[in-house]
């Protein structure tokens, strides 16, 4: 008999280790992550993130809106309205402590 390990509203260490593997959102993560919970729109995201990543705007528009944006909601990392394009930082101690190894590293 195999019993299930009960779920969890945070996503597990190996989920987090996958979501930090892509760089922009890592990087979306760092901003989002310094904002006190206060909202974002996806427009202010790209303006913002696009100073930090070598793609086009409207890739990282498409990018955020199609990929990373629901990945995030989808873990409960962030809640995101893709109707008004709004995002709200969730976060958790386990994604705020690797975050924080992370952008140590990239700093270096």
């Amino acid at each position: 008999m195999t019993i299930d390990p009960p779920q969890s509203s945070e996503p597990s260490f190996d989920m987090l280790f996958k979501i930090l593997a892509n760089q922009h959102r890592r990087y979306l993560l760092y901003h989002l992550s310094t904002m006190n919970g206060e909202a974002f729109t996806l427009s202010a995201l790209v303006d913002i993130l696009a100073q930090d990543v070598a793609i086009t705007r409207k890739h990282l528009r498409i990018n955020l809106h199609q990929r990373h944006l629901p990945k995030l909601a989808d873990h409960n990392v962030i809640e995101y309205d893709s109707r008004s394009q709004t995002i709200h930082y969730r976060g958790n101690n386990r994604l705020e402590v690797l975050l924080e190894m992370c952008r140590h590293q990239e700093q270096e």
